[in-house]
């Protein structure tokens, strides 16, 4: 029985992140095991960090349809919501949960749990009085309190309560905005209103931004969509037909542009998707991957769940790892052997992949990483699945010896990366299917029962060649790059974080450039270390640096690497295929990282910042600004013999906390300075919660290849532990002031 509207489980469309249907996608479900559900009458909508709200949907044309109108409200709110500014969206984000009996006003102690909500601290008394005195004056007045504007939102009169516009203009009030210091240096005037599009181009785009190629025609264009955005308190003019004027903007649609996508720190026009960039061979490209995508947690005990899979593809993760192992049921699993991690069928993972590229008929190839411990018997069960479930998107690949074949030639297609016996033309070259993911792993006490007690007790099976068939990629055992070049084309090598350094460190050679001439035509995956049982990562950047297409990472742990990695596939569309620049192939001679650069970043001011993981409840935040470059570094051998090696330097400064203000802090005089060595490199920002006597708490984070880096005073968008955006972390923005200098 629902005894008030609190008792309704409500989920706000900002909220939403993806919907799925089809298959039991989520781990609540896993866990319920209800006999004799039908997993095609199962919706999922996955919200907030990735919960899920799961139910049944008996029959086939009602899922239909409330899929269709999940897509449509979620089609009406992102059209809708650029239209608006975002300190609105943020405020509207909040009314609905604050306004509860949705009267459509809030009352004195609805107010105060507001403020609290959009982090903005003021004494309980002095926000009762601020409250109370606003309602005095609106009723002296005999009238609601309007804003320059031609309409109210939610607009109703009453003694004890206020609208949402009225509400808005009074956290302005008590949150001043900054006193308009950017706009004031930039055009000069201190009492001037508007700015026209000659001066914004002139003085703005073309001074301070160095946007040289932008005409008087884009800055129209920007005029026209800014003066048509519902902003409190702004201006308000649009003809008849909705278009917004020209001529001008004011000071309250300038401060709107400063935190908009189109002033993106990231590169607007390198985050949109580039198809004419897809066209070249697989290993041009990094590719999105992801290191034992079925587990939940840590290496050793923690669940495995097919959700992992639903949320990595979702992300953009385009590799993703499968060990599979024979079961006394009779079907392979897959699970981290030799240790009590859970088991999942093998069948119920190739169908949610399936269920995925079949709602995304566009995606790019899809390459399922098999660590394959099964018999003969079981191999040609998992070949059975791969045929019958994944059908023609199963891409089954020709005996030849040319190139391997682009991301457009495999649009919609799940490819094989495994093992394949070796055939009499190779017997020279050192092929073996004892290379594994497992290598470096370590042996617990707690062993599989139906298998031996260590990995050094039984050698992996030969391959069954009907699942040798499908495979596309063919793992081979490293032994030297001189060999490895002169290997197919479709034969690849995986080396963990370990041997990474060892192959870069102890080659008396210039190992970095044989390796970046071996991944010019062929593919390298690499991995975490055995021993980070607790699924840590390590750093990306030394194998993006060296042209490593399928840089794995564990996807479960919201760690820095986890966040560059997120950042750097946000470029291309977030397809999960970025085009390699040239440095990270070979030059010929010296290894090159390409042009150094110094960069130059000063913290000027946040908004709109969020409670740590977007909580809803909790004290007014203290943040502060952490700024990290991920980079490499060429270290210089003591002796001519030896061969220079690269590290992995973490360079990292932030700024001071500002007390009990998230909504609109600001720093003075906060400048880092970096030098960045890689076109690989990435510059890392984290917002954090001071907390006296406690672990701080991270509240939202963001990252940009250093290559999509814009000058000028840019924002940062924010995102929360998954690399998601949603909700509160829509509207959280930082600005900065950056300066890059290539050096010689």
């Amino acid at each position: 029985e629902v005894k008030n509207n609190r008792d309704i489980r409500v989920i706000d469309v900002a909220d939403i992140l993806f919907v799925q249907s089809g298959f039991i996608g989520s781990r609540k479900l896993e866990a319920c095991k209800v006999p004799d559900l039908d997993p095609s009458k199962v919706i999922s909508i996955f919200h907030n960090n990735c919960q899920t709200m799961d139910f049944l949907v008996e029959q086939e044309e009602d899922r239909k349809a409330v899929m269709s109108a999940i897509q449509t409200i979620r089609e009406v709110y992102h059209s809708a919501k650029v239209k608006v500014g975002r300190e609105e969206l943020l405020l509207r984000y909040v009314w609905y949960d604050t306004d509860w009996n949705k009267s459509g006003l809030i009352e004195q102690s609805e107010f105060l749990e507001l403020l609290g909500r959009i982090n903005i601290y003021v004494k309980q008394e002095q926000a009762i009085k601020i409250f109370k005195n606003y309602i005095k004056a609106r009723q002296s007045k005999g009238r609601v309190h309007y804003l320059k504007k031609g309409e109210r939102i939610g607009g109703k009169m009453h003694q004890n309560g206020i609208t949402f516009e009225e509400c808005l203009d009074i956290v302005r009030n008590i949150k001043a905005e900054q006193k308009d210091i950017i706009f004031n240096e930039i055009f000069g005037d201190e009492v001037k209103v508007n700015v026209t599009p000659e001066e914004f181009l002139a003085k703005f785009l073309h001074g301070v931004q160095q946007e040289n190629n932008a005409t008087i025609g884009d800055v129209k264009n920007i005029f026209s969509d800014l003066n048509s955005m519902e902003i409190s308190g702004a201006t308000y003019r649009i003809d008849a037909d909705g278009i917004g004027d020209e001529d001008s903007i004011d000071r309250m649609r300038f401060r709107e542009y400063l935190t908009s996508a189109r002033n993106d720190l990231f590169d607007p026009e390198k985050r949109k998707l580039n198809s004419l960039s897809l066209g070249k061979p697989l290993p041009e490209y990094w590719i999105n991957s992801s290191h034992n995508t079925y587990l939940t947690g840590d290496q050793l005990k923690s669940l495995s769940s097919v959700e992992m899979y639903v949320v990595a593809m979702q992300r953009g993760c385009k590799c993703l790892e499968l060990d599979c192992w024979d079961d006394s049921a009779g079907y392979p699993i897959v699970y981290h052997g030799y240790t009590i991690t859970s088991k999942i069928p093998f069948q119920a993972i190739i169908t949610c992949v399936k269920c995925y590229v079949d709602a995304n008929p566009d995606t790019l190839p899809i390459i399922l990483s098999l660590e394959n411990h099964c018999s003969h018997h079981f191999q040609a069960v998992i070949a059975d699945i791969l045929t019958n479930t994944l059908k023609d998107r199963l891409y089954i690949p020709e005996e030849s010896s040319g190139p391997l074949p682009s991301p457009l030639d495999l649009v919609g297609k799940v490819c094989i990366k495994g093992k394949r016996p070796p055939e009499n033309d190779d017997d020279e070259l050192p092929i073996s299917a004892s290379e594994s993911d497992d290598e470096e792993g370590l042996d617990p006490e707690s062993a599989s029962k139906s298998g031996p007690s260590t990995k050094s007790d039984i050698a992996l099976p030969q391959i069954f060649p009907e699942l040798a068939r499908l495979t596309l990629f063919n793992g081979v055992k490293f032994t030297g790059f001189s060999t490895s070049i002169r290997l197919k084309g479709t034969d690849m090598h995986s080396f963990n974080e370990t041997k990474i350094m060892k192959v870069l460190n102890n080659d008396t050679t210039n190992a970095t450039e044989k390796w970046k001439q071996y991944n010019k035509d062929h593919m390298t995956r690499t991995y975490p270390a055995g021993s980070r049982v607790d699924s840590s990562n390590y750093n990306p950047v030394v194998s993006w640096h060296v042209g490593s297409q399928l840089v794995a990472l564990n996807f479960q742990t919201e760690d820095s690497e986890m966040t560059i990695n997120a950042g750097r596939f946000r470029e291309n569309g977030n397809v999960g295929y970025v085009q390699r620049p040239q440095s990270t192939f070979p030059m010929g001679g010296e290894s090159s990282s390409g042009e150094k650069m110094a960069l130059k970043i000063k913290i000027l001011s946040g908004t709109c910042l969020p409670k740590p993981y977007g909580e809803s409840v909790g004290e007014v935040i203290d943040p502060y600004v952490i700024v990290r470059l991920h980079d490499v570094e060429l270290k210089r051998r003591t002796t001519s013999t030896q061969s220079d090696w690269l590290g992995t330097p973490k360079k990292e400064r932030k700024t001071s906390s500002i007390r009990d203000n998230g909504f609109s802090p600001q720093w003075k005089d906060e400048a880092f300075s970096f030098s960045v060595n890689s076109e690989a490199a990435m510059l890392e920002f984290i917002v954090m919660d001071s907390d006296k006597g406690f672990i701080d708490d991270t509240m939202c984070k963001s990252a940009v290849p250093v290559s999509c880096l814009r000058s000028g005073i840019r924002c940062v968008q924010f995102y929360d532990q998954c690399s998601l955006q949603h909700g509160p972390f829509e509207f959280a923005r930082i600005l900065v002031d950056v300066d890059m200098k290539k050096c010689s």
